[in-house]
């Protein structure tokens, strides 16, 4: 079972590894700083907001929607 944190990780690496983007690119690109970006892919951020969320997607050219559109984030396989 994963944590709704450990779901944003692994789609932000899944993202930003076939985008070519670097942390600190997806920082420019979300608006979120970049110690922020830093403190969440290291698993040290783990209250994850919607707002969060939505940036993130945004700094990916994605939907929120498309973002969280994978299964673990169903709510059987997270531990909530």
């Amino acid at each position: 079972m994963k944590t709704i944190s450990d779901a944003v990780v692994s789609r932000l690496n899944k993202y930003m590894a076939e985008k070519n983007l670097t942390q600190y690119k997806l920082a420019q690109l979300s608006g979120i700083p970049f110690p922020t970006i830093k403190s969440i892919l290291q698993h040290r951020t783990k209250d994850i907001t919607l707002k969060t969320v939505i940036l993130l997607a945004y700094g990916l050219g994605i939907s929120p929607s498309e973002f969280i559109a994978d299964s673990s984030f169903d709510y059987e396989n997270l531990t909530l």
